[in-house]
């Protein structure tokens, strides 16, 4: 299995790419962040309930809100500091927008004009189909390995999803 991808948009792919990932991991920050604003609800109604004290109730509802406000806070520092970082390391190692991916029966090699990585399949443990994306997961780092399902023809890519089906697990 020899499949050769060029990619001469490289600066569009990983931001849509990174898109996908932010997508997947604010998700949780979300739930997070509603389920301790719910809790802060519950907390409220459960003293105002035991204390029947209308000064003491709106101390702790005013302390709630600080706790699921603090939360929601923390979830938009979080996504500003995902994004800078993904700015700056795009920044850093495309500073042209081409890129070569050749994929072999050893694993990924990734040729830019600043650096050429290889990634053996052994270490690349699961996979999931995304929109134009094809996500592989690197087992050392946890990271995603996004392939552009796009650029590839048909039969590559028929090919390469057996190859992954057959040898890897596919995340639902």
């Amino acid at each position: 299995m020899n499949i050769i991808i060029e990619d001469f948009n490289v600066k569009k792919s990983l931001l849509e790419s990174n898109q996908i990932i932010w997508k997947k991991f604010s998700k949780r920050l979300k739930v997070i962040s509603l389920i301790s604003f719910l809790l802060g609800i519950i907390m409220y109604g459960y003293l105002h309930y035991i204390l029947k004290n209308e000064e003491i109730d709106l101390t702790v509802l005013i302390l709630c809100w600080v706790v699921a406000l603090s939360t929601f806070i923390r979830l938009l520092k979080t996504e500003r500091i995902f994004w800078n970082k993904f700015k700056d390391t795009t920044a850093l190692a495309f500073p042209s927008n081409t890129r070569k991916l050749i994929i072999t029966d050893e694993g990924i090699e990734g040729i830019t004009d600043n650096y050429q990585s290889f990634a053996k399949w052994n270490i690349l443990t699961s996979f999931k189909v995304y929109d134009q994306y094809l996500s592989i997961t690197n087992v050392m780092m946890h990271t995603p390995f996004f392939i552009p399902i796009h650029l590839m023809a048909d039969e590559e890519y028929k090919s390469l999803l057996f190859y992954l089906r057959s040898t890897k697990k596919e995340i639902k």
